[in-house]
């Protein structure tokens, strides 16, 4: 309007002229020449009130606590009884705060890659309709990518799809970004993030590191987000079934001959051709050995200080009884944890109910003391007593230390020298069990006279007429 009214005013139109010919009033043809002879090109933009600009200093203070949308759309409602939509805080949030300015961020060859997920949507798997979702890695210098279909999220998933993704590189990067996965990183922090501690050691094992991306900024991986777009857009479009065994197969061909040897959108060259040319030179080389991936699960320490894992026991030490360790597995190694340090490690039974026990989990007290030890603590107590123990280890060469210990803890109670002799009265009676040596300890037999003919006992089950006897002796 103001362009027609100035030019048909330079062709010489009056003002009632011009009025009549674009129907407007006449005080608004000379309002704008007004404006027209002080320079203005349009009439000044009528500023509209919007509902929440009365709520603004409220919605403002919310923001600088770092608030969300969607508490101050609660808060607006709760205590003010604003009738609003979240959706129209959320606009009028995104409006107040700054907008950010991003830098395009330059990697050098072999120096990053990020990995992301993707939800593909519902697959048949053996028989069953299961989630599938598209792990992506994605090379940031080359943008040379690797593609997995996947059925679940789990810690074993996300490292088994990393050591595929190196393997198929044929190399490793000196660091991963990856989002703020739950199998990854236990608590999102971008500058110290508690990294799933299998997983790190996988990154480890291959000489590299994670960092994660800022919660809510996927800009900090754009590249890998571009690529599952790229997946969900170009690849899943070309399936015309559910079958996931199929959809892997689909996968990788289309990951090979088709992701990888475009013209990639933003860098405007071939990824293959980068990779084999620059990337690949610059990667790490794997190591000689794979990453080993163990089962990770939790345990309660029972009362005999073993675990229980696939019908089997395992000693851990004595000082964890009852308490909650970590567990890992493979087919052959079983490795338990107690706040990240390694307590035991035995290799797994393939029976079972049975308790598989190191001497050393044991208690000092109750672990088993050579032959020596006995020896030297019978020759303590006397001759008899070692005599005593020879005549008992040919008796019973199964059982002879538990009725050696039994002796040996009657020192508590008794003068040596009269276990000693008690012992010399047992083996003149054939009497070589440590039950007849207490007996004869506790009624002090061994006072008494011996016989002239040894009277033949043998140890349990002999004629208990002969306690008669004794007991007789010991009354007259």
């Amino acid at each position: 309007m103001y362009y027609t009214v100035q030019t048909l005013h330079n062709q010489g139109y009056s003002k009632r002229r011009i009025a009549k010919v674009l129907k407007i009033h006449r005080d608004t043809v000379t309002r704008i020449l007004n404006d027209l002879e002080e320079g203005k090109l349009g009439p000044d933009p009528v500023k509209k009130l919007k509902r929440l600009d009365k709520y603004l200093e409220t919605i403002k203070k919310n923001l600088e606590q770092g608030k969300s949308a969607v508490l101050i759309h609660e808060l607006l409602i709760n205590e003010y009884g604003a009738d609003i939509a979240y959706s129209t805080v959320v606009k009028y949030v995104r409006g107040l705060k700054e907008k950010e300015v991003y830098i395009p961020v330059h990697c050098e060859p072999g120096e990053e890659a990020q990995v992301d997920f993707g939800y593909l949507g519902l697959f048949w798997k053996d028989g069953k309709r299961v989630k599938t979702w598209l792990f992506v890695m994605t090379l940031s210098y080359s943008r040379y990518a690797y593609y997995e279909r996947v059925s679940d999220q789990s810690v074993a998933t996300f490292i088994l799809c990393h050591i595929h993704a190196f393997e198929f590189f044929a190399g490793v990067v000196e660091r991963i970004i990856l989002d703020n996965l739950k199998a990854g990183v236990i608590k999102p922090d971008f500058y110290e993030p508690l990294i799933q501690a299998q997983y790190a050691a996988c990154l480890a094992h291959y000489g590299c590191s994670p960092v994660t991306a800022r919660v809510g900024r996927a800009q900090d991986k754009g590249k890998v987000e571009s690529g599952v777009k790229y997946g969900k857009n170009n690849f899943l479009p070309r399936i015309r079934h559910r079958d996931y065994y199929r959809l892997g197969a689909d996968l990788a061909r289309w990951n090979e001959q088709i992701c990888n040897r475009r013209i990639h959108g933003t860098t405007r060259r071939v990824p293959a051709e980068v990779f084999a040319d620059m990337e690949h030179p610059a990667l790490k080389p794997l190591p000689t050995e794979r990453f080993e991936l163990f089962e990770i699960e939790r345990r309660k320490v029972n009362a005999f200080g073993h675990i229980s894992f696939k019908n089997n026991y395992y000693s851990v030490p004595y000082q964890l009884v009852g308490r909650e360790l970590i567990i890992k597995s493979n087919t052959s190694v079983l490795r338990i944890f107690a706040d990240n340090t390694q307590v035991a490690m035995h290799e797994i039974c393939q029976g079972k109910g049975q308790y598989i026990t190191r001497q050393e989990h044991q208690p000092p007290y109750k672990h088993k003391k050579p032959r020596s030890y006995y020896e030297e603590r019978m020759l303590s107590i006397g001759k008899y007593a070692h005599d005593f123990m020879l005549d008992l280890e040919k008796l019973k060469p199964r059982h002879w230390h538990e009725m050696i210990r039994g002796i040996i803890h009657l020192t508590r109670y008794y003068d040596a020298g009269d276990i000693n002799l008690s012992c010399k009265r047992a083996l003149s009676y054939g009497a070589i069990s440590y039950q007849e040596v207490k007996t004869i300890l506790e009624k002090r037999l061994f006072e008494l006279p011996e016989e002239t003919e040894p009277i033949p006992m043998n140890g349990y089950g002999h004629d208990l007429a002969i306690y008669d006897l004794l007991n007789q002796k010991e009354i007259e």
